[in-house]
């Protein structure tokens, strides 16, 4: 990502675009929690492509969300363009009413909602609970440190041990993240539509089928050829 700033004022663009046709999203968006090894990224890579839309992982959230933040008027832009969506439960997520929410994780439920009104395939940052009113589809990818704890040795050329602590850590790390922000568990099935356990599958393109047809038989409209393994190159 060249300059953060720009990709925040397209997305205002967008939103403004979207309040004048009245319609909801034109692309479908897909919100994805993962453990670490789990695949979660590789799915959302093909899902993203399949779908023709693009993929946001933590960390582009987190340099625009903290972009966001430094910029003090960027970010009243944002707020104000964004406002229409904070219904009163969007606050009352976030620890009760009394909570007052950071600057940082202010910016990180603006850029959240702002990123939807194009659709997209959103990882992490608890996107499953801020965007469930904004017709996110949300996948849980979930994985047993016995199954991941391989993959990542393998792919990050680790001891399977390292590997195992390295899984179990980043995990609590993401458990807490979420809990410290909107006190919630990912073992909690409702905050999802769809949870897949791939401790026994290994083809990524199949696991995003899978993903895919549920989205299908739920009703959330696809881009044609979406199944059949077609999509943006």
């Amino acid at each position: 990502m060249h300059d953060v700033h720009d990709l925040i004022q397209r997305y205002i663009r967008t939103e403004i675009q979207g309040r004048k046709t009245g319609g909801s999203p034109a692309k479908p968006l897909v919100t994805l929690s993962r453990d670490y090894g789990a695949g979660g990224e590789e799915v959302a890579r093909i899902l993203a492509r399949r779908l023709g839309v693009s993929s946001f992982d933590e960390t582009i959230l987190d340099r625009v969300a903290k972009h966001a933040e430094q910029d003090r008027a960027l970010l009243a832009e944002l707020d104000e363009k964004v406002s229409a969506w904070k219904t009163h439960w969007i606050y009352s997520v976030l620890s009760g009413d009394v909570y007052h929410l950071t600057a940082y994780r202010r910016a990180l439920v603006d850029v959240l909602l702002a990123l939807s009104a194009e659709g997209g395939v959103i990882v992490g940052r608890g996107a499953h609970v801020f965007l469930r009113d904004r017709g996110a589809f949300r996948v849980r990818i979930a994985g047993s440190p016995r199954y991941c704890a391989p993959r990542v040795a393998a792919a990050e050329g680790l001891a399977e041990a390292e590997a195992r602590e390295k899984v179990e850590t980043i995990n609590h790390q993401r458990q807490q993240f979420l809990w410290d922000l909107v006190r919630r568990r990912t073992n909690d099935a409702t905050q999802f539509d769809l949870t897949i356990n791939t401790d026994r599958l290994h083809d990524w393109e199949r696991v995003a089928r899978l993903i895919l047809q549920a989205m299908a038989d739920a009703g959330v409209p696809l881009p044609h050829g979406a199944l059949h393994g077609e999509g943006r190159a």
